[in-house]
């Protein structure tokens, strides 16, 4: 099977937009995939530029991902690249240049929202120039119109391609996206640390870059909560800087951006959620959170809010716990307090939490699916060599094979 992956930025690259790009390219690479890769685009928009200086001094926002002329280059550079190429379908981790690609190829697409998710609810898409905010809603349309196949990590994006924008249900699919890091953490290892975990301190740890957004005051105020319940706490603060209202506070630790492409940022990433009783993350808005799969990676139950996505990697009780929009630091006390003070739940939650990741949230569960998909539904050809009934199986399933049920894992 021959993909040709195209996508504005360097899609090898795991800093790029979450490690998307970078881990699904990877995941269908292992699965034997000939990728063709169409990025970096070369192409920019300079008439967004003048766009975005002009609807800023109205206080609005412009941004040039769904600039018309930009989109157009864009696909006349995808053409380009391609024109003498065979390939069997095209991949592009999210919708914007959907719309305008040329191409007899069938085009398909992974992302964790639609336009009509974002506007008014991640703060860069507040106050959107009215410009603006029609070209991205006639793109997302024109996207689900030309996609032979639609994926979304979460039910809530994909009942908005659906509900919003009118698109065919039956081809709108919902496929869980997984971990970037931990992605070959095996059962014995992953219980050994759960097992070493102490109990004299509870570890929290917060992973994100924008600390409003990710509820970074509530975990604050949450922390001192579980303190003044008698619990010694550490809270380890990966992504963004301790704001200075908060930086006297001892049990906070700031690690700074760790990046998993420097060999020491990635050893402290992996001491820090192998040390962790859980990630804590009570996000305002939050797309789907790759973060909290990671976590589950580690077996770490992930804490965080019943918002957007969200609930498309953490099932409530399951793999760790949400709590509604309102919830405040004692809430989320309590809950913690709750979930940590029997050691028996607390190790058969840690079970499950590896037991999702392992089964659902890992990049090679999801190519697996979404190749099989594309195969079913006839989108592409069998894979090049394999009968066309064939079903790929994928490292991360066989790997899983070892641990499972967790009902009986600390039985």
């Amino acid at each position: 099977m021959k993909i040709a992956y195209v996508f504005h930025h360097d899609a090898a690259n795991p800093a790029v937009q979450s490690g998307l790009p970078a881990s699904s390219l990877a995941g269908f690479q292992r699965l034997g995939a000939d990728i063709m890769p169409v990025f970096p685009l070369s192409t920019r928009s300079r008439k967004a530029y003048a766009k975005k200086i002009f609807a800023r001094m109205l206080g609005q926002r412009y941004r040039a991902d769904r600039e018309p002329a930009y989109l157009e280059a864009a696909a006349a550079e995808f053409e380009a690249r391609v024109s003498d190429e065979d390939y069997d379908f095209v991949y592009t981790p999210g919708s914007e240049l959907v719309g305008n690609l040329r191409t007899q190829r069938p085009i398909t697409f992974a992302c964790d929202a639609t336009f009509a998710n974002m506007v008014d609810y991640y703060w860069d898409f507040t106050n959107l120039s009215p410009e603006y905010l029609r070209m991205g809603h006639e793109q997302e349309a024109a996207a689900l119109s030309r996609a032979s196949l639609a994926v979304y990590s979460a039910e809530w994006a994909a009942k908005s391609a659906i509900n919003d924008y009118g698109a065919d249900p039956s081809k709108v699919v919902v496929i869980p996206f997984g971990a970037n890091i931990g992605q070959e953490n095996t059962w014995p290892e992953v219980r050994g640390w759960i097992e070493q975990r102490p109990r004299d301190e509870l570890r929290l740890l917060f992973v994100g870059r924008h600390w409003e957004r990710k509820g970074g005051d509530i975990l604050v105020h949450a922390a001192y909560c579980l303190a003044k319940l008698g619990h010694k706490v550490r809270v380890d603060i990966v992504g963004c800087p301790i704001p200075t209202r908060h930086r006297a506070l001892p049990w906070l630790h700031g690690h700074g951006l760790l990046s998993p492409r420097v060999a020491g940022d990635m050893a402290r990433l992996h001491e820090l959620f192998t040390q962790a009783h859980f990630v804590f993350v009570p996000s305002r808005a939050e797309c789907y959170g790759m973060t909290f799969a990671e976590a589950n990676a580690y077996g770490v139950p992930a804490i965080s809010t019943d918002t957007g996505g969200v609930c498309g990697v953490v099932k409530d009780g399951y793999n760790g716990y949400l709590l509604p929009l309102d919830a405040q630091g004692p809430a989320y006390a309590d809950l913690i307090a709750s979930a940590w003070a029997n050691p028996a739940h607390y190790e058969r939650l840690c079970a499950q939490s590896f037991e999702a990741f392992a089964r659902h949230y890992n990049w090679g569960v999801f190519c697996e699916k979404f190749v099989n998909i594309v195969v079913e539904r006839g989108i592409s050809s069998a894979p090049r060599g394999a009968p066309a009934n064939a079903r790929l199986s994928s490292p991360a399933r066989v790997a899983g094979r070892e641990f499972f049920s967790a009902k009986e894992a600390w039985a």
